[in-house]
């Protein structure tokens, strides 16, 4: 069941979208695969189904013979033809998550309500008033659904199984979200011993979002708390050639039909998860789509990038940021024939309706500026890009008090001033709105400084300027799930789209190898096995990449293949050669460096990553 922006508690309110019976029926028939029972004895069973909707998950459970059963529903127009369909369920029309927490069951199933609470915040200050469960587990940008896991891990017995279909965005989500508290329950209390990937099919007609999965919970006894016992993760993935029929609900049908019979078909994957239990961790995504037989190869690149008997990962050499944020893009990026017009080498710059003719001295102030869309393996696309930035360095001026510096402007940016000046209310009602200064509505809010440590191990703010005007630079866009990294050594200013890999220290960084490296087919291997994704969030590759260590190829065959690597990775950066006889070439001398069968990769990549 899905819920919108309405009240959980008013039935009248409730947006209700429900299981399809093929779910519910393979999901109790797949949960009874893990425990095991038989028709003697599996009505013993207590059963919770916590958010009943119309009754898709009762009728499947008790043909399978589970009669045991309470199931909780908030909705009071279901109730007569509930109960009429099913009389010999308990039901308790109310809200499950108000309901005594001593209550045990060994078995949960069912499809929680999905709810938002970052627009829904008023919704969830109720119920951290109403109910104790929502009081103990209540993180900002959270998910109703939680909850339901929460309290379905309280209400399992030891050894007590829970099978839910949810959106999969808890899996994925690192520490800075809303699974602050929900990891951290789920692995001191629990195993999670399935993980159904259901990303490539539409499950919901009307819902919003098609990121599902299926999972189960085991209940951890004292004994295997005690004794730290692992268990290991099965994954069913469904793969991208169910991807083109995912409207087909027949065609679906038949995807799980074939998993109850256990038929296999190209439209999913059944493996062990290279992650057990024990490497879960409370604060990081799970990137449990890693087939075992991928971790040796996985092992074998990490053997080469330790540093001081560590896997180095590319939080340990670069500080990942995005490029420059504006106020607002359409006022601080100069279009062509928008709010620009080019002369030759003459600029012209949209003020009220007319275009005025800007000075030397200010089009030095206008950076060309790309998107992340010009991003290409080993470069960019030099004539892609979007327009001119406004650049005015904020430090610069720092030294002068807020009306010396808007006198100076005037008298030698007149042009650029006044332009701005056209949109002074509006930016200064974002700066305010934003709690942030109002007098620097003239500077890019982001992506001026960092702070880098030097070797005293303080950290100074450094200026990006020189960086993105002439020093080597490393990029990425900002939401991909391919290794496209992208180099310049000359001018290149980019928008919040792109991520640059800025030394995290005041040291010497070989960024034509690692460039070549981060551009290989190892690394695209990786990528693949660890799930890295970039979606506006860098946490991936910065804890999940690891980066080669030069230090520990000390053979003269080793030193020879690294030069050539860095020879033919200049001739790509200066487009003058083959380009992708070039690339075959470098990925094959990356494949010997680290003593690697590319036959191997290939097969990998074949076997568990093609579309």
């Amino acid at each position: 069941m899905v819920l919108k922006q309405n009240l959980f508690d008013k039935p009248n309110s409730i947006s209700q979208i429900f299981t399809p019976n093929y779910i519910a029926k393979f999901m109790v028939k797949n949960l009874l695969e893990f425990i095991k029972i038989n028709d003697n004895y599996s009505k013993d069973l207590k059963v919770l189904e916590p958010s009943v909707g119309k009754g898709v998950f009762l009728k499947y459970l008790l043909k399978n013979n589970l009669t045991n059963i309470v199931a909780y529903e908030i909705d009071t127009t279901l109730e007569k033809t509930l109960r009429k369909n099913f009389p010999n369920v308990e039901f308790k029309f109310e809200n499950i998550l108000g309901s005594n927490l001593d209550e045990e069951f060994d078995i949960i199933i069912g499809n929680p309500p999905y709810l938002g609470q970052n627009y829904n915040a008023g919704i969830f200050q109720d119920y951290i008033k109403n109910f104790q469960i929502c009081e103990k587990f209540f993180v900002g940008n959270m998910d109703l659904f939680y909850y339901f896991i929460h309290l379905g891990i309280q209400k399992l017995k030891p050894g007590g199984i829970l099978s839910f279909i949810t959106t999969n965005y808890w899996i994925t989500k690192s520490k800075k979200t809303g699974i602050k508290l929900l990891k951290p329950h789920i692995i001191e209390e629990c195993y999670l011993v399935q993980y159904i990937d259901l990303s490539n099919l539409r499950i919901f007609k009307r819902a919003e979002g098609q990121h599902n999965c299926i999972f189960i919970l085991q209940k951890k006894t004292r004994d295997e708390k005690e004794d730290n016992i692992d268990k290991s993760i099965e994954v069913i993935q469904i793969t991208k050639d169910a991807e083109f029929n995912n409207v087909n609900h027949n065609f679906n049908e038949m995807i799980f039909k074939d998993l109850i019979l256990g038929i296999q078909n190209s439209y999913y994957r059944k493996y062990k998860s290279a992650l057990t239990n024990n490497n879960l961790k409370p604060d990081h995504s799970w990137y449990l789509l890693y087939p075992e037989e991928n971790k040796g190869l996985v092992d074998k690149i990490e053997s080469k990038c330790l540093l001081k008997g560590k896997i180095s990962y590319l939080k340990d050499y670069f500080i990942v940021r995005n490029g420059l944020i504006f106020i607002r893009d359409e006022i601080f990026i100069l279009e062509e024939g928008k709010n620009l017009k080019r002369e030759k080498s003459n600029f012209y710059i949209k003020i009220k309706d007319s275009y005025v003719k800007i000075l030397d001295n200010e089009k030095e102030r206008l950076k060309k500026i790309y998107k992340s869309k010009s991003i290409k393996k080993y470069g960019y696309s030099k004539g892609d890009y979007i327009g001119y930035a406004i650049y005015f360095n904020k430090k610069e001026f720092d030294s002068m008090d807020i009306d010396e510096r808007n006198k100076f402007f005037r008298k030698n940016y007149p042009n650029l001033t006044k332009y701005l000046e056209q949109y002074r209310s509006e930016l200064i009602d974002i700066l305010t709105n934003a709690k942030e200064n109002p007098f620097d509505f003239i500077f890019p809010r982001r992506g001026t400084h960092i702070r880098i440590s030097e070797k005293s191990k303080k950290y100074k703010l450094t200026d990006l300027e020189p960086f993105y005007e002439s020093f080597e630079k490393i990029f990425i866009s900002y939401i991909t799930d391919e290794n496209n990294f992208g180099y310049s050594n000359s001018t290149y200013y980019a928008t919040s789209d792109t991520y640059f890999l800025w030394p995290k220290f005041d040291q010497v960084i070989d960024y034509i190898l690692i460039l070549a490296y981060l551009n290989s087919k190892l690394v695209k291997f990786l990528f693949k096995a660890k799930s890295i994704r970039i979606k506006r969030s860098k946490t991936k590759i910065e804890y999940d990449l690891p980066i080669i260590n030069v230090a520990l190829f000390n053979s003269e065959t080793d030193k020879q293949i690294i030069s050539e690597i860095k020879k033919l990775t200049s001739q790509l950066i200066q487009n003058n050669h083959n380009i992708d006889d070039t690339k075959t070439r470098i990925d094959k001398l990356f494949f010997q460096l680290f003593d690697i069968d590319e036959k191997e990769v290939n097969y990998l990549l074949s076997k568990y990553y093609t579309i």
